[in-house]
């Protein structure tokens, strides 16, 4: 049953509703059929599962957080923070695990005002750890250059010694180094931190990871790297734009790649499944929750690279669909946990209620 309600939050999170002349336009369905067909199940059922068996009552999960060059983005885009802030949530709630945000500093603050608006708090290390604050989080500021970036992955991961790390929209770089944007632009190395560092030494060491994408360009998508530059090539006759001879796609793999079409619902859809396999649909945001989330991601300064505006639309789609998305992955999960819980019919929505 798990990997039935995986299938169709999976075919949920990749309804496109992209602008006509948008690069990425129709490139959704053919990234997520090369994700599918390399993976062999549905992608947020595998992430589910993979973050339910490896992490646990205590254990740090580390999301990269913050996502977007600067002086374009320089607090961030916001197709990201919510989705941090979703499985931030998931891994608390359901697992009682403590997220780490990981990022730029300046790009922290949207992460951490949606991750609070889902319900978890940011604090210092000794309430996490000594206090056993239940719903927190830990904020680590990651540093600029790649051979800082290598030695603070290290020193992150010797120090924490997390059981998962998971990179939600972060531009990571093809086989020769270099990142690109959807538009296949290339991306100056100086404007991004080279936080993919922390994938690739978490594989490394045998650490469970989970890369979340919509356009290829992102952490994960190293699974399916030839077919995302060959899908490039079919829809646009180009792999790049920039003729670093590299390809768009990123070359960093993780053990679960999410293609989503929007990659913050590939993250509710990865607590959507969560929830249903944990029996308990609170784990998952409600549409007020996800509405308080936007709100306050907006409001700390994320940007909405569409219109380059602090306003909660994520690449193109408004507030109200935001809402709808996890109106009805709710909808998913409380009518198939609804048989295990109780042996007549109730509303929808009255078996989130009850909680914290």
């Amino acid at each position: 049953m798990p990997e039935v309600i995986g299938e169709y939050v999976d075919r949920l999170v990749n309804i496109e509703m992209l602008e006509e002349n948008y690069p990425r336009r129709d490139r959704t369905r053919l990234l997520y059929e090369a994700a599918r067909a390399k993976q062999g199940a549905p992608l947020t059922y595998l992430a589910a599962k993979g973050l339910i068996d490896n992490a646990g009552q205590g254990d740090y999960v580390v999301f990269l957080a913050g996502t977007g060059p600067s002086p374009w983005l320089e607090q961030g885009g916001n197709d990201g923070p919510t989705g941090v802030a979703s499985m931030a949530r998931a891994v608390s709630f359901g697992l009682g695990a403590s997220p780490v945000y990981v990022g730029l500093e300046r790009q922290l603050g949207p992460v951490i005002a949606a991750g609070t608006a889902a319900g978890i708090s940011v604090m210092d290390r000794e309430a996490v750890e000594v206090y056993r604050r239940r719903n927190t989080a830990l904020a680590v500021p990651f540093p600029m250059g790649e051979s800082e970036g290598k030695q603070e992955a290290v020193r992150i991961l010797d120090d924490l010694r997390p059981k998962a790390v998971i990179a939600i929209e972060n531009h990571g770089p093809n086989p020769v180094g270099v990142r690109h944007n959807a538009a296949g632009m290339g991306i100056d190395n100086d404007a991004l931190p080279h936080d993919y560092c922390i994938v690739e030494e978490a594989r490394k060491r045998g650490i469970f990871t989970v890369g979340i994408g919509d356009g290829g360009d992102e952490i994960g998508y190293g699974l399916i790297n030839k077919e995302a530059n060959e899908i490039y090539e079919q829809a646009f006759g180009m792999s790049c734009q920039c003729g670093c001879g590299g390809g768009q796609a990123c070359a960093v793999e993780a053990d679960v790649l999410i293609s989503s079409a929007v990659a913050a619902w590939g993250a509710y859809g990865v607590s959507a499944c969560m929830a249903y396999m944990l029996r308990d649909p609170y784990v998952l945001q409600d549409p007020d929750t996800e509405r308080r989330m936007g709100e306050a991601m907006s409001s700390a300064g994320a940007v909405a690279a569409f219109f380059a505006a602090t306003v909660p639309w994520i690449d193109g789609t408004s507030p109200a669909v935001q809402q709808s998305i996890v109106t009805i992955l709710h909808e998913i999960v409380a009518n198939a946990l609804r048989g295990h819980q109780q042996s007549k019919w109730v509303a929808p929505g009255e078996l989130i209620k009850g909680r914290p």
